[in-house]
């Protein structure tokens, strides 16, 4: 039976090209389109990993997963996070050269981006895996078959 990996991403074009992806190396695949539905999901469905974004409405990537990790019947799920923070700072320094609302916009991603890496360097439990958008297929599928092996 193949490997099923739930994503959970608000934005419907990340879905569709990561399933894609998933769907060519011979993954099964289902998505959520937030933290809150994603958790949802998992009350009805035991995917191999989650692939979870960190900016969503109504609850992050973060949020779900500490839920998930809090929870025994999920917690061994291993879970690739995808964070567009880099690309977004990047812009918004750009932006903010000609715009003072840059600078608070600016502000919320510095933050943003401090999280991040605090998640990733300092948190008692890690995703196993972070992934900066614009993500590569090549680097995803890598990841995908490092965590849960061949479908």
């Amino acid at each position: 039976m193949p490997k099923h990996v739930m994503i959970v991403d608000d934005d419907a074009n990340n879905v569709d090209f990561l399933s894609t992806v998933l769907k060519k190396h011979g993954y099964q695949w289902s998505s959520a389109k937030d933290g809150k539905e994603g958790l949802e999901a998992l009350k009805s469905t035991r995917p191999d990993l989650l692939v979870l974004d960190v900016m969503m409405p109504k609850k992050t990537g973060f949020a779900m997963f500490k839920n998930l990790k809090g929870d025994e019947s999920t917690k061994d799920i291993p879970v690739i996070m995808l964070t567009a923070i880099a690309g977004v700072i990047e812009e918004d320094k750009q932006k903010s050269s000609h715009e003072t609302v840059g600078e608070i916009g600016g502000a919320f991603h510095d933050k943003m981006e401090k999280m991040v890496e605090d998640f990733r360097k300092e948190a008692d439990v890690r995703p196993e895996s972070f992934l900066d958008k614009p993500i590569q297929p090549d680097s995803f599928i890598t990841e995908v078959k490092k965590l849960i092996g061949e479908p």
